[in-house]
């Protein structure tokens, strides 16, 4: 898959002007709403945001171990590091890594005393940021959290030195400055444009002598853990096992971990699923394809999701150039039994997406589909306006040549393929064939969807809790590494620097709102299901499990204490 590289470009003021009035904020001069020809499910969320089972510290019991599950061992334990950016490095260093700010159950964030006792926004031109650590935080080796680490960090992230092999440079590439503050342990980051997201880019999670050197950066963790500033420490890898083993840190500074030992194993979901069975794990995620095997043992927990499926729709080529031809194809699918299909196979209720930036459960979501509701009807009407006539056989042709696309199925991928013959079944019926072409799995991202050789494709994105700017490279420019919609509609790249640059929250909100409508009426990407959190967890595990955003505090995971019948 390609890097995730991210460029915006105007200015707070600029933006809010062009997208003021009757543009990001009102909707005015829009083209009347078409009504739904059929009903589709709306997009509400019927899970909780957080499904784990709570228990206060005083019942979780001292000691034990918690078996875990990851699909496979990542090739470099530097989550920066390009190598480690679709690997399980990142779930599996979680114990053992903090922060300035801790994501909450909506998708929001709060200050986290274990780490810094202030984050502050200083000034909003330029967006400065002052963050003040908390002095007993302190490296797995014992070396204090300083401003010295996070800038060292900031520059090996902001992409200014070629020899750093970063996953991602977005965020830290629109800082232009880190200095310290009044002592060590405080530091100003100054952006060079408003960025709404800055929380996730203020807070060092290497220390300053591996920043500081693009050979450790890049090489030095293929088969050792980066330093750790949590709880647990990874204490011993094994490849050879498909093992590793994580314990308390001895110089943790906060309240002491429940747990006297965390192991991860790993193997593919099928082999997990089979493990917690047997009583060999004590919580796995669940897939529709081994839900049967999970939900027979310990307690099934579902939470609102975080990956959804969607239909990228190539305009660069063919008959979607046309964005009539576009829209039609959008009004033709029916997204409600899409959802619900994908739902039934995880015991969860249906979860249609109205959102291209937001999933249902986080703070601001609103449903912005009506650009696309399904409505078959319009879509026929859409593609007569492009000069389409539908023929004997119910097909659509143009100066007589048939609508004809393709649509690219990785195999041995039965959600993939069943989402494809959904949308195929749905397109024929207003008339366009689409011809499904299985691709093997393992190249379906190299040889398919980056090089943009398709017509139609669907795969599954993930959500974040702070989605703009990940989100902005997958429409906006058009060599963007991450866009695969052929096109790059410049009011789109203008509607994303705004939202990004507006930093009070209500606003942004109503503006994210807005740019969504943007997006559905270029209709290059439709969205179609969120797919829910769904793990199985064994009886007696607390304050751990299916949860969308919010992340787990690793000192009270553990299991609940037994009582006695004098208790």
């Amino acid at each position: 898959m390609r890097p995730s590289v991210v460029a915006f470009a105007s200015s707070l003021l600029a933006g809010s002007l062009l997208l003021s009035g009757c543009s990001i904020v009102s909707g005015g001069g829009d083209e009347p709403r078409p009504k739904k020809s059929s009903a589709a499910p709306a997009a509400v969320t019927e899970l909780p945001s957080t499904a784990w089972a709570e228990a206060p510290v005083a019942k979780v019991a001292q000691g034990g171990t918690l078996r875990l599950a990851a699909s496979a061992m990542p090739a470099n334990f530097n989550p920066l590091q390009s190598d480690a950016a679709d690997s399980d490095a990142a779930k599996i260093l979680a114990p053992t890594t903090g922060a300035a700010v801790r994501i909450t159950a909506d998708g929001g964030w709060q200050v986290d005393p274990d780490y810094a006792t202030s984050v502050e926004v200083t000034s909003d031109d330029p967006l400065t940021v002052e963050v003040k650590l908390n002095p007993a935080a302190v490296w797995q080796g014992g070396t204090s959290i300083t401003a010295k680490d996070m800038i060292a960090f900031w520059k090996a992230q902001n992409g200014s030195d070629d020899a750093y092999e970063v996953a991602s440079t977005a965020g830290y590439d629109a800082i232009s400055s880190v200095e310290q503050g009044d002592d060590k342990f405080a530091y100003r980051v100054t952006f060079s444009r408003p960025t709404a997201e800055w929380p996730a880019y203020v807070y060092p999670r290497l220390p300053s002598n591996v920043s500081a050197s693009p050979q450790l950066f890049n090489e030095a963790f293929s088969t050792r853990a980066i330093s750790s500033n949590g709880p647990f420490i990874v204490s011993s890898i094994d490849a050879d096992a498909g093992t590793i083993v994580q314990k308390p840190n001895p110089r943790w500074w906060g309240a002491k971990p429940k747990l006297d030992e965390i192991t991860w194993n790993l193997g593919d979901p099928e082999l997990q699923a089979e493990a917690y069975a047997n009583d060999e794990l004590d919580a796995v995620d669940v897939q529709a394809a081994t839900y049967r095997a999970a939900r027979g043992t310990g307690t099934i927990q579902r939470s609102a999701g975080v990956e959804w499926s969607q239909v990228t729709l190539n305009g660069g080529r063919g008959p979607l150039r046309d964005p009539k031809v576009r829209q039609a194809v959008a009004h033709a699918i029916d997204r409600g039994p899409i959802a619900s299909t994908a739902a039934k196979a995880l015991g969860a209720p249906a979860a249609p997406l109205g959102s291209l930036l937001l999933v249902p459960g986080q703070k601001g979501y609103r449903d912005s589909s009506a650009p696309i509701a399904y409505a078959p009807d319009q879509a026929e009407k859409l593609l007569a306006e492009a000069g389409y006539a539908k023929g004997a056989d119910g097909m659509v042709a143009k100066d007589g040549k048939p609508l004809e696309l393709t649509l690219p199925v990785p195999e041995d991928t039965p959600p993939n393929k069943a989402r494809a013959t959904a949308i195929a079944g749905d397109l024929r019926a207003v008339g366009i064939a689409v011809t499904l072409r299985p691709v093997p799995a393992a190249t379906f991202f190299d040889d398919v969807v980056i090089p943009l050789d398709f017509d139609l494709v669907t795969f599954v994105r993930r959500a974040s809790p702070f989605p703009l700017t990940a989100a902005k490279p997958q429409f906006f420019p058009l060599d963007s590494a991450q866009n695969y919609t052929g096109l790059a509609t410049p009011r789109l790249g203008t509607g994303f620097d705004t939202v990004l640059g507006t930093l009070d929250d209500d606003l942004r909100l109503t503006r994210v709102a807005k740019l969504d409508e943007w997006l559905f009426d270029d209709s290059s990407v439709v969205p179609l299901a969120v797919t829910p959190v769904v793990l199985g967890v064994r009886k007696g595990l607390v304050n751990y499990g299916a949860a969308q955003f919010e992340q787990p505090d690793w000192t009270s995971v553990g299991f609940v204490k037994k009582t006695s019948k004098r208790d």
